[in-house]
C-alpha cells in the first residue's frame, strides 16, 4: 500500500515521469465501504518456507484477469475496478512483498524477485492461464515481464498509464538534471522508509507514533475491521525495509526490462495513456529547466514510449485518456472496466480465453 506521504510523492515522480501529484480522488474523511473486500488477506500463498504473498481474488470464470499496482500502493487501488470484473469472470490483485498482507522478503525487490514472487504465488494458489494481465504504473513492469516468461497463458493486457521499458535513460536523455532529482527522490523516500525500520527494531517508535506517520498508512476512509487487520503487520520494521528496496531497484529494472526482440503476437492489448499533468505540489521545487524537460517526457516522450508498448501486438492500440492524471482506475473507472471487458470478450470469441 501507499505507505507515506512522501514514498506516495515519489511513486508519483517516477511512475508518471513527472514531479505532479497524483491525481488519484480525494480521501475521503468517513469510512469507505469500498475498501471492505480488502480487509481481511485473500489467499495467503506460501512463495517459500518463511513468507506468503496475498492474492485477493473474486468471481468465477475464465480467463482469469491478475491485477498489479504500482509502486507504493497495494491491491485496493483497484477498489473501483476488480469488484465489477469478478461479476465476469475471476479477477485477482495481488500485493508485493512487504504490501497489503503480503510477507516482507530478505531479497532484493527488483523485478526478477517480485515477478518471481507473484509467478510462486499462482502456483502455490493453483490459479491456472488463461491470464488477461493488468497493471498500473509500475505494475506495467511485473506484466510485461511475467507475459514475456509465460507466452502461452497470457492471453491479453491492459496497462494503466505504465511505467515503460528504459524509462531512466529516456529521462536522461531528456534531461540529466530532471533524472538526477529523480534519483535524488527515490533515495530520500527509501531512506526515509529505512530510518522508520529502524525506529521499529530498536524499539525508539511504535505504531502509532507522529514519527512514523510518514511510513505508516492509515487513512480515515479505512474501515475500522481492514485498520484492526492492518495492525497486525504495520510494527515489523521488515516490511519497510522491503518496501525501500522496491524504489531502491527501480532505475535498473526499467533498463533490465529492455527487450528489442519482445513480441505477442496478436493477443488483444490496450494501453491507456493519462492526458493530465497536475501542478507541482508546493512542497516540490523544479527549476524552470526541469519543468520544461519534464513537459516534453509527457508531451512526445511518454506517449510515444507507451504506442510502442502497444505496438507489441497487431491487436494493441493506445489510448489517450485526455481528462484524468495518473490514477485512470479510480478517476475514470468506467473506462477502465470498458477496456478489461473489450480484451476479455476478445480472448473468450477466439477461444483463447477458456
Amino acid at each position: 500500500m501507499k505507505s507515506s506521504v512522501v514514498f506516495g510523492l515519489i511513486a508519483t515522480l517516477v511512475m508518471t515521469g513527472s514531479l505532479v501529484q497524483a491525481q488519484s480522488p480525494a480521501t475521503p474523511t468517513a469510512t469507505d465501504p469500498a475498501y471492505l473486500p480488502y480487509a481481511h488477506p485473500g489467499i495467503l500463498a506460501d512463495v517459500d518456507k518463511a513468507r506468503k504473498i496475498d492474492l485477493i481474488c473474486m468471481g468465477h470464470g475464465s480467463p482469469t484477469v491478475i491485477m498489479t499496482a504500482g509502486l507504493g500502493d497495494w491491491a485496493a487501488t483497484w477498489l473501483k475496478v476488480q469488484p465489477v470484473i469478478a461479476a465476469k469472470t475471476r479477477a485477482c490483485a495481488w500485493d508485493r512483498a512487504g504490501f497489503g498482507f503480503s510477507s516482507p522478503s530478505p531479497e532484493p525487490q527488483d523485478l526478477t524477485h517480485t515477478t518471481g514472487d507473484l509467478e510462486a504465488a499462482l502456483r502455490a494458489a493453483k490459479i491456472q492461464g488463461p491470464y488477461i494481465l493488468v497493471g498500473h504504473s509500475m505494475g506495467g513492469y511485473e506484466s510485461l515481464a511475467f507475459a514475456d516468461r509465460h507466452p502461452r497463458e497470457v492471453v491479453g493486457m491492459v496497462l494503466v498509464d505504465p511505467s515503460v521499458p528504459n524509462q531512466h535513460q529516456i529521462m536522461v536523455d531528456i534531461s540529466p538534471e530532471a533524472a538526477k532529482f529523480e534519483d535524488d527522490y527515490l533515495a530520500f523516500g527509501a531512506k526515509g522508509l529505512r530510518t522508520c525500520a529502524m525506529a521499529l527494531r530498536s524499539g525508539a517508535a511504535k505504531v502509532g507514533d507522529a514519527s512514523l506517520s510518514e511510513c505508516i498508512d492509515d487513512r480515515p476512509s479505512y474501515p475500522s475491521e481492514l485498520k484492526a487487520n492492518l495492525a497486525k503487520v504495520l510494527g515489523d520494521p521488515a516490511r519497510y525495509e522491503t518496501q525501500a528496496s522496491l524504489a531502491e531497484h527501480f532505475s535498473e529494472d526499467s533498463a533490465f526490462l529492455v527487450k528489442p526482440t519482445r513480441t505477442y503476437g496478436d493477443i488483444p492489448l490496450i494501453v491507456l495513456t493519462a492526458g493530465q499533468i497536475q501542478a507541482l505540489p508546493p512542497e516540490v521545487h523544479a527549476t524552470p529547466t526541469m519543468e520544461a524537460a519534464l513537459k516534453v517526457f509527457m508531451g512526445k516522450a511518454w506517449p510515444r514510449a507507451h504506442d510502442a508498448i502497444a505496438a507489441l501486438s497487431t491487436r494493441g492500440r493506445n489510448i489517450m485518456v485526455p481528462d484524468s492524471t495518473h490514477y485512470i482506475q479510480q478517476i475514470k473507472p468506467q473506462l477502465t472496466i470498458d477496456c478489461i471487458d473489450e480484451v476479455i470478450d476478445a480472448t473468450r470469441r477466439s477461444g483463447a480465453g477458456r
